[in-house]
Protein backbone atom coordinates (compact mmCIF):
# COMPACT_ATOMS: atom_id res chain seq x y z
CA UNK A 1 0.00 0.00 0.00
CA UNK A 2 1.30 3.51 -0.77
CA UNK A 3 1.89 6.33 1.29
CA UNK A 4 -0.74 8.22 -0.61
CA UNK A 5 -3.28 5.99 0.09
CA UNK A 6 -2.93 5.79 3.74
CA UNK A 7 -2.80 9.40 3.84
CA UNK A 8 -6.10 9.51 2.36
CA UNK A 9 -7.58 6.96 4.93
CA UNK A 10 -6.03 8.78 7.56
CA UNK A 11 -7.70 11.83 6.63
CA UNK A 12 -11.12 10.35 5.75
CA UNK A 13 -11.10 8.62 9.22
CA UNK A 14 -10.24 12.15 11.09
CA UNK A 15 -12.48 13.83 12.83
CA UNK A 16 -13.57 17.46 11.37
CA UNK A 17 -11.94 19.27 14.44
CA UNK A 18 -8.73 17.56 14.53
CA UNK A 19 -6.56 20.12 13.11
CA UNK A 20 -7.88 22.85 14.93
CA UNK A 21 -7.10 20.85 18.35
CA UNK A 22 -3.87 19.54 17.06
CA UNK A 23 -2.88 23.68 16.33
CA UNK A 24 -4.62 24.69 19.92
CA UNK A 25 -3.25 22.09 22.00
CA UNK A 26 0.40 23.35 22.28
CA UNK A 27 -0.99 27.15 22.89
CA UNK A 28 -3.19 26.27 25.62
CA UNK A 29 -0.12 24.42 27.06
CA UNK A 30 2.25 27.39 26.67
CA UNK A 31 -1.12 29.62 27.81
CA UNK A 32 -1.13 27.03 31.35
CA UNK A 33 2.23 27.18 31.71
CA UNK A 34 2.68 30.80 31.67
CA UNK A 35 -0.77 31.22 34.16
CA UNK A 36 -0.48 29.70 36.82
CA UNK A 37 1.96 29.74 39.51
CA UNK A 38 5.55 28.58 39.11
CA UNK A 39 4.98 26.07 41.66
CA UNK A 40 1.95 24.77 39.68
CA UNK A 41 2.82 25.38 35.73
CA UNK A 42 5.78 22.82 35.82
CA UNK A 43 3.79 19.98 37.11
CA UNK A 44 0.48 20.49 34.75
CA UNK A 45 -0.20 18.72 31.50
CA UNK A 46 -2.87 19.24 28.88
CA UNK A 47 -3.90 16.15 28.34
CA UNK A 48 -7.34 16.50 25.62
CA UNK A 49 -9.35 18.97 24.29
CA UNK A 50 -12.78 17.32 23.36
CA UNK A 51 -15.89 18.67 22.47
CA UNK A 52 -17.91 19.04 25.55
CA UNK A 53 -14.27 18.64 27.69
CA UNK A 54 -11.26 19.57 28.27
CA UNK A 55 -8.94 17.58 30.56
CA UNK A 56 -5.73 18.36 32.22
CA UNK A 57 -3.21 16.28 34.08
CA UNK A 58 -1.70 17.28 37.18
CA UNK A 59 1.44 15.11 38.69
CA UNK A 60 0.68 15.37 41.85
CA UNK A 61 -2.67 15.67 44.11
CA UNK A 62 -2.16 18.97 45.73
CA UNK A 63 -1.53 20.20 42.08
CA UNK A 64 -4.14 18.52 40.98
CA UNK A 65 -6.74 19.86 43.69
CA UNK A 66 -5.12 23.36 43.09
CA UNK A 67 -6.11 22.87 39.76
CA UNK A 68 -9.69 21.86 41.12
CA UNK A 69 -9.66 25.19 43.52
CA UNK A 70 -9.43 27.75 40.86
CA UNK A 71 -10.97 25.86 38.15
CA UNK A 72 -13.76 28.37 37.89
CA UNK A 73 -10.86 31.11 36.81
CA UNK A 74 -8.80 28.69 35.00
CA UNK A 75 -12.33 28.43 32.58
CA UNK A 76 -12.86 32.33 32.86
CA UNK A 77 -9.12 32.94 31.53
CA UNK A 78 -9.48 29.43 28.67
CA UNK A 79 -12.83 31.26 27.63
CA UNK A 80 -11.53 34.36 27.18
CA UNK A 81 -8.51 33.69 25.26
CA UNK A 82 -9.21 30.64 22.65
CA UNK A 83 -13.37 30.90 22.94
CA UNK A 84 -13.60 27.66 24.68
CA UNK A 85 -16.52 26.78 26.47
CA UNK A 86 -15.84 23.33 27.41
CA UNK A 87 -16.13 22.07 31.01
CA UNK A 88 -12.79 21.15 32.88
CA UNK A 89 -11.96 17.96 33.84
CA UNK A 90 -8.35 17.13 36.30
CA UNK A 91 -6.37 13.75 36.78
CA UNK A 92 -3.31 13.07 38.89
CA UNK A 93 -1.23 10.94 36.99
CA UNK A 94 1.98 10.62 38.30
CA UNK A 95 5.11 12.09 35.60
CA UNK A 96 6.21 8.41 34.57
CA UNK A 97 3.14 8.71 33.25
CA UNK A 98 2.77 11.44 31.07
CA UNK A 99 6.46 12.10 30.06
CA UNK A 100 7.79 8.63 28.48
CA UNK A 101 11.47 9.14 28.20
CA UNK A 102 13.27 7.53 25.46
CA UNK A 103 16.32 5.64 26.73
CA UNK A 104 19.74 7.09 25.71
CA UNK A 105 20.71 4.42 23.94
CA UNK A 106 18.78 1.25 22.35
CA UNK A 107 20.97 -1.92 23.11
CA UNK A 108 22.56 -3.95 20.49
CA UNK A 109 19.93 -6.50 18.89
CA UNK A 110 21.69 -9.99 20.02
CA UNK A 111 23.10 -12.09 17.18
CA UNK A 112 21.16 -14.11 15.17
CA UNK A 113 22.27 -18.10 14.81
CA UNK A 114 23.87 -19.28 11.93
CA UNK A 115 20.92 -22.42 12.65
CA UNK A 116 18.27 -19.87 12.47
CA UNK A 117 19.44 -18.09 9.00
CA UNK A 118 19.65 -21.78 7.32
CA UNK A 119 16.44 -22.20 8.70
CA UNK A 120 14.76 -19.25 7.18
CA UNK A 121 16.57 -19.65 3.60
CA UNK A 122 15.42 -23.36 4.24
CA UNK A 123 11.79 -22.60 4.54
CA UNK A 124 11.95 -19.58 2.09
CA UNK A 125 11.90 -22.27 -0.94
CA UNK A 126 8.67 -23.90 0.17
CA UNK A 127 6.84 -20.31 -0.25
CA UNK A 128 4.51 -19.80 -3.03
CA UNK A 129 4.34 -16.29 -3.01
CA UNK A 130 7.38 -14.77 -4.94
CA UNK A 131 7.55 -11.58 -3.16
CA UNK A 132 7.58 -13.18 0.32
CA UNK A 133 10.18 -15.68 -0.84
CA UNK A 134 12.37 -12.88 -1.96
CA UNK A 135 11.85 -10.64 1.51
CA UNK A 136 12.69 -13.51 3.27
CA UNK A 137 15.58 -14.78 1.47
CA UNK A 138 16.81 -11.20 1.80
CA UNK A 139 16.52 -10.84 5.52
CA UNK A 140 18.54 -14.32 5.60
CA UNK A 141 21.10 -12.48 3.72
CA UNK A 142 21.07 -9.52 5.42
CA UNK A 143 21.04 -11.32 8.52
CA UNK A 144 24.54 -13.25 7.58
CA UNK A 145 25.94 -10.00 6.77
CA UNK A 146 25.90 -8.80 10.64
Amino acid sequence: MSTSKIGRLCQSVLPPEFERVRRQLPEIQDFLEQNLPEAVNRSVTLLTLKQDEIVIAANSPPAANYLRLHSKEISQQLRETFGLQQSLKFRTIPDSMLKLERPDKLRDPKKVSADSIDALERNAKWIEDDGLKAAILSLAESLKNR
